[in-house]
């Protein structure tokens, strides 16, 4: 049962936390928030990555992040995922992870440095207040298909869903659905190629029929397909400059 006494004495207790250093501040919050990333056999994560909401956070099997990276979940629902990293991707140096109701990203992904996913946002409706203040965006979904790569520097933003098979070019602000097996590049990006199962290449997309739509695979099939190769050996030497050179 909560007492009268208590109340002042919290106030008490916040107001001397926020008088406190910065680091010491960190720490409470961090006790307080005590949590453990849901993670697939043989992840790996570097330990320069920042991870807010460790709870909400699942990264799958022989799944690499790399130095930097700052993976942010802004809504912590208790028993809920909100950002979800499947197995055998390889996500780049300095990769930052926005979430808000949903980043997905599934197996065999591939992202350079300095992608980012941005999910969620801070809250603009009333100018009048400090923004800091305001609150966190929670109803965007990312998904981005499997065996997608992602090139430096791009920024996937908002409600958006990226299809199986696809590429996304340096610098490319995704900002609309792509769909699976595209090449998309520029500000905001566009999808310039299509992959065509029968001609085995990557064709201009106007040029892309509805019988080479048709042919493509469903994700299930395409993610068989991939691990008919057999198993990754991750690329550990590029997660962080202390794990070495060759």
């Amino acid at each position: 049962m909560t007492t009268s006494n208590t109340h002042p004495l919290r106030a008490f207790l916040r107001r001397c936390l926020r008088a406190a250093p910065p680091r010491l501040q960190c720490l409470v919050a961090s006790l307080r928030a005590r949590g453990r990333v849901e993670r697939g056999r043989g992840a790996f994560i570097h330990r320069s990555v920042q991870i807010l909401g460790k709870n909400a956070v699942a990264v799958g099997s022989n799944t690499v992040l790399s130095q930097d990276c700052w993976l942010n979940v802004n809504r912590r629902t208790a028993g809920t995922k909100a950002i979800v990293i499947g197995g055998n991707c390889f996500i780049g140096r300095r990769n930052f992870f926005s979430s808000g109701r949903l980043i997905r990203l599934q197996d065999y992904v591939l992202t350079a440095n300095d992608c980012h996913f941005l999910g969620s946002s801070h809250i603009a409706s009333d100018p009048m207040r400090p923004i800091i203040t305001t609150g966190t965006t929670a109803d965007d979904c990312i998904v981005v298909g499997a065996n997608t790569f992602i090139g430096a520097g791009a920024r996937i933003v908002g409600h958006v869903t990226i299809g199986h098979g696809c590429v996304v070019g340096a610098g490319a602000t995704v900002t609309r659905d792509v769909p699976p097996f595209s090449q998309v590049v520029g500000s905001p990006a566009s999808v310039r190629r299509r992959y065509s199962v029968a001609r085995q290449a990557w064709v201009p997309a106007s040029e892309f029929t509805h019988e080479e739509e048709a042919a493509l695979p469903a994700e299930a099939e395409y993610v068989s397909r991939l691990a008919g190769h057999g198993p990754i050996s991750m690329p550990y030497l590029a997660a962080g400059s202390d794990l070495g050179d060759c």
